[in-house]
């Protein structure tokens, strides 16, 4: 049971980290609703990849979300966004994916369980 939580925990922080730094609107179709793969359609290799880019930014929202807190001014706490959000970009390319596959990724998983403990159990490894 805790363990179910902990899962749930690190991912929410990572599709919320990403989320709170970027701006971008998720792709939409022509009547608004979110394009999103089914969890089943997404392979193993592809979830690695995701859970890799997710622990990272799970850290990187660790490390810049006090920081921000703390900005003197607007222009600082600009100045940190914009640094984490290259930063949190970085860590999804490094993985090997585009911001948009893992924005895809996060939307889906938010409302697919299954997916959503499949990524769970790659983001405790």
């Amino acid at each position: 049971m805790i363990l179910h939580h902990v899962r749930r925990a690190l991912f929410a922080a990572a599709v919320i980290g990403f989320s709170a730094f970027v701006a971008a609107p998720a792709s939409a179709d022509q009547d608004g609703t979110q394009l999103a793969q089914s969890g089943a359609a997404y392979d193993d290799a592809t979830l690695v990849q995701f859970a890799g880019a997710a622990k990272e930014i799970v850290a990187l929202r660790q490390k810049y979300e006090p920081a921000l807190q703390s900005a003197p001014n607007e222009t600082m706490a600009n100045a940190l966004i914009e640094e984490a959000r290259n930063l949190m970009d970085k860590a999804i390319t490094d993985s090997g994916m585009s911001r948009e596959r893992y924005l895809e990724i996060a939307t889906a998983a938010q409302t697919d369980p299954a997916l959503r403990e499949r990524i769970g159990a790659l983001l405790e490894q």
